[in-house]
């Protein structure tokens, strides 16, 4: 079905080519994705509010499992994407079983530590109302974690090689199979909130036997032996250059965005919680094609760089700049226009129809949100291909602190001046992280002893 070195000519080859050839697979992937978060949404609104604020309120945890899994994703693409660009699969293969161990060794430390500081970190939050529905939504992803994180790597893993497809079916599967046990182990089997959160875990298994299936199968481009388990300083030191950053970023965010939801709570209470997820579910899958053109460059660039062509890096990032901004802005006037009826489908039950009126505003203006997003996204994505994940994680921990100033201050207000405080940081980070981009490219051009390429 799948034929490996076709998928690593078009990686090797026309940038341009290389990323439009890409996108739709892992657009696929991310919509399925985001439609599963829907999904999550949608049949837990049918448990009211409090369940819908619990949900949400465990965001800051949940995210913990989830950012390491993509930081070490990022990591797997971005050095074994250059390691194929040089030639040298075998350290591909050494950075691959690297990626695993250490995937298993952070996820089972930080299931333990989420563990034991869930409430201290519930009380922070002030979300002591929705305690026991916190709780029931984040034991399946604490017990069971190292599924998640592993079902995240070995997509970076697919990727890494220009498998597109297969990274997508990894990713699909989980979500649909999520899709599936939703409604019957959160009614069928009346789990309620530990039953969503169970769904997500089983399903993320699936997507994981197939991964390894084809591992073990030998059917893609960097084998994964025995020999490539063993602990490497070198290897850990090549991969952790560039995810040991890009997790700690995630975690940045994710300790932000826990006390971002203090300021949040205490403007609008546990309600204001779901007032900013739940528009923000439709932004999140407009999001999806920038995504998409992100991880369709990284590899692409990222061989380039290791093929010592600078040239082609760049036309390679540009490109997805400006494909990914087209994308955006389509999509922010599709999703201004029909707010109204989006918002609906999530505003059924009596207890979150009093509020569909504040959701409605808030969705209207995360519109605005759209293309700064894709431009610190697309910016972001240039800095891991050229292995410089340090300054994103730099830029990150910057505006945490600005944004969390930013949503204190909006905090004596109510819900729409926290929302505008999100917008402001989103229009700040675009412009951080564009620049950086930049000005690492051009660093990079200086150290390699040309001139910047100018077309």
């Amino acid at each position: 079905m799948f034929k490996k070195n076709d998928d690593l000519e078009y990686m090797l080859g026309e940038p341009e080519a290389a990323i439009r050839h890409m996108i739709v697979p892992f657009l696929i992937s991310i919509i399925v994705v985001q439609i599963n978060v829907f999904s999550d949404t949608f049949w837990v609104s049918g448990l009211g509010i409090d369940a819908v604020s619990g949900m949400t309120s465990a965001v800051p945890m949940y995210s913990i499992f989830v950012n390491i899994g993509i930081g070490l994703s990022v990591g797997v693409v971005a050095t074994i994407a250059y390691r194929i660009g040089k030639g040298d699969r075998k350290t591909a293969s050494n950075i691959a079983g690297s990626a695993i161990i250490s995937a298993i060794l952070l996820s089972v430390i930080c299931s333990i530590i989420v563990f034991f500081l869930m409430d201290p970190i519930i009380d922070i939050m002030g979300a002591q109302d929705v305690r026991s529905q916190i709780k029931d939504y984040m034991l399946p992803f604490i017990f069971l974690s190292p599924i998640l994180v592993l079902n995240t790597v070995f997509g970076g893993l697919l990727r890494a090689e220009g498998s597109a497809k297969r990274s997508t079916i990894v990713q699909m599967s989980a979500a649909v199979f999520n899709m599936i046990l939703d409604p019957l182990l959160i009614y069928g089997l009346g789990l309620g909130l530990m039953g969503a959160g169970l769904a997500t875990v089983l399903a993320s298994c699936f997507g994981l036997i197939i991964a390894v299936y084809w591992y073990v199968r030998k059917r893609t481009v960097i084998s994964i032996g025995k020999e490539d388990f063993s602990f490497r300083t070198d290897i850990q030191k090549e991969l952790m250059t560039v995810a040991g950053p890009r997790t700690l970023e995630g975690m940045v965010m994710s300790v932000v965005i826990l006390f971002q939801r203090v300021f949040i709570i205490v403007a609008s209470g546990t309600v204001g919680v779901s007032l900013f997820n739940v528009p923000f579910r439709y932004v999140s899958l407009s999001m999806c094609p920038s995504e998409a053109t992100g991880m369709a460059m990284v590899p692409v660039a990222a061989a380039a760089y290791g093929q010592d062509d600078l040239q082609k890096m760049k036309k390679g990032m540009i490109y997805a700049l400006k494909l990914a901004m087209i994308f955006s802005l389509v999509l922010m006037v599709f999703l201004f226009i029909f707010s109204d009826p989006l918002i609906s489908l999530f505003t059924m039950e009596e207890s979150m129809q009093e509020w569909k009126y504040a959701f409605l505003w808030n969705m209207r203006m995360y519109c605005i949100i759209l293309p700064f997003f894709t431009i610190q996204t697309i910016g972001s994505s240039m800095l891991q291909a050229m292995k410089r994940s340090k300054r994103p994680m730099e830029i990150t921990m910057i505006l945490g602190v600005v944004r969390l100033l930013l949503f204190w201050i909006a905090s004596s207000y109510d819900y729409q001046a926290i929302t505008y405080a999100l917008i402001f940081s989103y229009i700040l980070s675009a412009v951080l992280m564009i620049v950086m981009a930049r000005y690492e490219f051009g660093r990079l051009c200086r150290k390699s002893a040309g001139p910047i390429p100018t077309s």
